[in-house]
């Protein structure tokens, strides 16, 4: 089969998948970049309302994405540098889905390789009777295709399953099997279940419960926690979530910050996310001596 359609197949394939997955909603003003040409984007959108020009290097308007289109999958997946620039035309509300949730996705699911491909090629009249079972040539080298690419699903984005992870191994994607998070604190003990939250989706936010007048966040805030002033815990606090290498701790933007495995993250340091390890990880939201205490418990 001709390479250029196996491309379309794989970057149609991420195209259907992203339309599936959780992310988190971002909110942009006219004229707000979403992707720059030129850079490689670890994140893409899928637009649910507003219009999005796409212009190249020169600033040259070349279309346009609006609600239900995906900007960004090719890159996702093959990696390199974004061609166009993604420009916000007037307010956007934009899904970003990031490069982890999407291999751990077609990991997980490598079926809707197959799903999104027959659909593809229906639509090229490669595959006429795909749907009613019916064999063809091109049906076959399809089968055949998908059979030898089932265990590179993965290794798309350069990398196969890591080896046996063991405690204080980085939790990179794919080296784990359960994720808790557990109260470490009375003021966490007191509004979360002792044996803690299994963690099946991510992002998984925690923070603040909004006062009477403040804005909720519009991120994937899970938990939340009553603070009172001075308070400790913001309300978009710190997201667990799936980056590079793997599971990582991200703070959000909160006051005070984070402490991660006795490193700081957030505020003014130099950096807003780490990565979690297999085992036991500490986790301090807030200030110095906040009662916010958290343990994320990574089983391999």
């Amino acid at each position: 089969m001709h390479f250029g359609i196996i491309r379309r197949i794989i970057n149609f394939t991420l195209c259907f998948v992203m339309n599936t997955l959780p992310g988190r909603t971002r909110v942009f003003s006219d004229q707000d970049v979403l992707l720059r040409a030129g850079e490689d984007p670890d994140a893409g959108f899928v637009i649910v309302t507003g219009r999005v020009e796409l212009r190249n290097a020169a600033g040259t308007l070349l279309g346009d994405a609006r609600q239900g289109d995906v900007i960004g999958a090719a890159s996702l997946l093959f990696g390199g540098r974004q061609d166009l620039s993604a420009v916000a035309a007037g307010p956007v509300e934009a899904v970003m889905v990031d490069r982890g949730t999407v291999a751990a996705q077609l990991a997980r699911n490598p079926d809707l390789v197959r799903r999104a491909a027959t659909q593809l090629l229906g639509g090229l009249s490669l595959v006429p009777t795909a749907e009613s079972g019916t064999t063809s040539g091109a049906e076959s080298a399809l089968d055949q295709l998908l059979r030898e690419s089932d265990s590179n699903v993965v290794s798309i984005t350069g990398k196969r399953a890591p080896p046996a992870a063991h405690p204080g191994d980085i939790a990179e994607m794919g080296s784990w099997s359960t994720i808790w998070l557990k109260p470490a604190s009375d003021a966490t003990r007191s509004a979360m279940p002792r044996r803690g939250i299994k963690i099946k989706e991510t992002p998984f936010g925690v923070g603040r419960k909004p006062k009477r007048g403040e804005q909720i966040p519009r991120t994937d805030i899970v938990l939340q926690f009553a603070d009172e002033r001075p308070y400790n815990l913001s309300r978009n606090h710190f997201m667990i979530e799936l980056g590079r290498p793997g599971l990582m701790i991200r703070d959000t933007g909160s006051q005070l910050g984070t402490l991660v495995n006795g490193e700081r993250i957030g505020l003014d340091e130099p950096r807003n996310a780490v990565s979690l390890h297999i085992g036991a990880n500490e986790i301090e939201a807030g200030g110095y001596n906040t009662p916010f205490s958290f343990i994320v418990e990574i089983h391999a």
